[in-house]
């Protein structure tokens, strides 16, 4: 075991969890509600990630759609009721994420530090059996600046006083990896999600599959 590394968070969606299909699923929602039509699973990496209001902005745009911006928290809200009630229809945990996650629980703090909203998060969590795994949880609160922003990683670090060289970050895209390298955390960028990182972007670890965290721990 690595004993300098003192906690461990992990991204949500794209990291843990395959989420697409009913992220998908919603904002297909949303659009044929408002006489757009579907679109196809296909193109689903394109649109997932970032939260409701970027899930509909780039929905409309796939579509060459106008978006009126006075309307925009309409679309939200709808957005959020809907994947509320259907948000782990089709999701599901990616291939290794339980076994990593009881090797970890006896080593490490376990973290989860999410852009999606926090009730969403909780929600998933509880419905998935997994809730118990973590001793903190940190979704957006709408106060909060979300990541790429230090914000929400420095509060695990805050919620447990450990310096940054202690901790490791986990996640799909360069919303987690940015903010890791910022604050000086061991970034890992797992690469089976829907999230890119750009070229100049590079976290110090990068896996194709969870269980080789089990290389740093």
């Amino acid at each position: 075991m690595n004993k300098n590394l003192k906690c461990i968070i992990f991204d949500l969606d794209g990291t843990l969890i395959d989420s697409g299909p009913d992220l998908l699923n919603t904002l297909n929602y949303v659009l044929a509600e408002n006489n757009l039509e579907e679109i196809d699973h296909s193109v689903i990496g394109n649109l997932v990630g970032g939260g409701a209001e970027a899930m509909i902005r780039r929905g409309y745009k796939y579509m060459n759609a106008y978006l009126d911006e006075k309307k925009i928290p309409f679309l939200i809200d709808m957005f959020i009721d809907h994947y509320y009630k259907n948000c782990t229809n089709k999701t599901k945990l990616y291939n290794g994420v339980l076994n990593i996650l009881n090797f970890l629980r006896e080593k490490t703090f376990i973290c989860l530090c999410t852009n999606k909203k926090q009730f969403l998060a909780e929600k998933i969590l509880e419905e998935l059996k997994i809730t118990n795994f973590f001793n903190y949880i940190l979704g957006s609160d709408g106060k909060t600046p979300l990541k790429p922003e230090i914000e929400m990683p420095k509060k695990c670090l805050e919620k447990f006083k450990i310096p940054a060289d202690q901790v490791v970050f986990v996640g799909d895209s360069e919303n987690d990896i940015l903010p890791a390298n910022q604050l000086g955390m061991f970034s890992v960028h797992v690469t089976y999600g829907y999230g890119k990182i750009g070229e100049k972007i590079n976290a110090d670890l990068v896996i194709e599959e969870i269980k080789e965290l089990r290389k740093i721990f």
